[in-house]
């Protein structure tokens, strides 16, 4: 294991994606939502000038992509833009090629325990998690959006069954319309959440978070069945969350062996295994399609 680097994970918001496994080093970074496929990235200057109080200026960096790396095919790189101010790219070599090849067992340990919450206008309860952050000095920067139930679809990536775009864009419009305002909270070990205040200090005010990424119950009924959809098609994806309890978990695990191709990819994020029950049948599927 290498010493110097740092291992963690984060939520990919919003719309969930899943769990993405991060291995950060001096100026580089990799990231994996499998696990297995890792992408590297570079940290760059950009050379915009922004002037501090201080009147001093520094210069913001941003990463880019420079490769790729996989327990079978090993490190690939891409070509960067020869104008780009990089780092020494031994850092990749010595520093991250080489915690990638020696990193702790996955999934890593989550960071991102501070969450923005779209709040239910009627009953002043979380509805809908709209993003998370590792650090409340992020909090400030983040530029926040509608929240979305899913990446937008495309011939690659169609609508799952039970699913359409209209029920899709209608249980949208009903989460971003009955949601009064965004609250930040500290996700707690016990599943609760510590109330940030105006300045991002934590408060005395402890809540329940809903463990998924939308509280269904303050839904109306009418949108009941496509949340129960979605819930479903994501579930593959919620199983890498680390704060299901056994009884959620399980009922997830049920869902996934409908998406046996997907679970089998995400294996390695999830913080407890699939049981032997759930694994076996999404086996027997994946045999059974010749993958």
């Amino acid at each position: 294991m290498n010493s110097a680097a740092r291992y963690y994970s984060v939520r990919q918001l919003s719309p969930f994606v899943g769990n993405i496994q991060i291995i950060e080093a001096d100026y580089c970074r990799a990231l994996s939502s499998d696990g297995q496929q890792w992408q590297i990235q570079v940290s760059c200057e950009t050379h915009q000038q922004i002037w501090q109080i201080a009147d001093q200026a520094y210069v913001p960096r941003r990463y880019v992509l420079y490769g790729s790396w996989s327990p079978s095919l090993g490190f690939s790189s891409l070509p960067l833009d020869p104008m780009l101010d990089v780092p020494d790219l031994q850092h990749i070599e010595h520093s991250l090629i080489s915690a990638l090849q020696n990193h702790p067992a996955l999934p890593f340990a989550p960071r991102d325990e501070y969450e923005c919450w779209l709040m239910d206008q009627d009953s002043s309860q979380p509805l809908a998690l709209l993003a998370s952050v590792t650090d409340t000095q992020m909090i400030p920067h983040l530029q926040l959006g509608r929240w979305q139930a899913m990446p937008q679809q495309t011939s690659s990536n169609p609508l799952p069954a039970g699913l359409s775009a209209e029920a899709v864009s209608a249980l949208e419009q009903q989460i971003n319309l009955q949601s009064d305002h965004r609250q930040w909270f500290k996700r707690l070990s016990d599943g609760n959440g510590q109330r940030l205040d105006q300045e991002n200090r934590d408060s005395d005010t402890i809540q329940p978070l809903p463990p998924l990424l939308f509280d269904a119950s303050l839904l109306p009924t009418s949108q009941q069945h496509t949340a129960e959809a979605l819930i479903r098609w994501q579930s593959p994806r919620l199983l890498s969350l680390h704060h299901l309890g056994p009884a959620l978990r399980q009922q997830l695990e049920q869902f996934s062996q409908h998406f046996a191709v997907e679970t089998r990819q995400r294996l390695h994020t999830y913080p407890v295994p699939l049981s032997e029950k759930v694994f076996n049948k999404i086996q027997v599927e994946l045999k059974i399609r010749g993958l």
